[in-house]
């Protein structure tokens, strides 16, 4: 089941963002407690990453703007918190 807590009632969430720009890539962290990875989705279409949690129940997302051409590289959840790194 999903920590209501982070995701609330409704199928948009607001997690905490932090975005840092490393030159020729950029790294997405996003804090998601109580969240499995098995849970999370990462979708990435021309300036947008959606951050997607499910559970048996629902999905809920969270859109973010990313510069034009982006890649995702790789990612990483530990602790509760997904990085997501991307070639610029």
């Amino acid at each position: 089941m999903m920590n209501r807590d982070i995701l609330g009632d409704s199928a948009v969430f607001k997690p905490t963002v932090i975005m840092t720009d490393e030159g020729s890539s950029m790294c997405l962290r996003i804090s998601l407690p109580g969240i499995a990875e098995e849970q999370i989705r990462i979708d990435l279409e021309k300036t947008t990453c959606t951050i997607c949690v499910s559970d048996k129940d629902r999905v809920v997302r969270n859109a973010l703007r990313v510069p034009q051409g982006a890649r995702l590289s790789r990612k990483k959840f530990s602790g509760g918190v997904l990085e997501v790194f991307l070639d610029k």
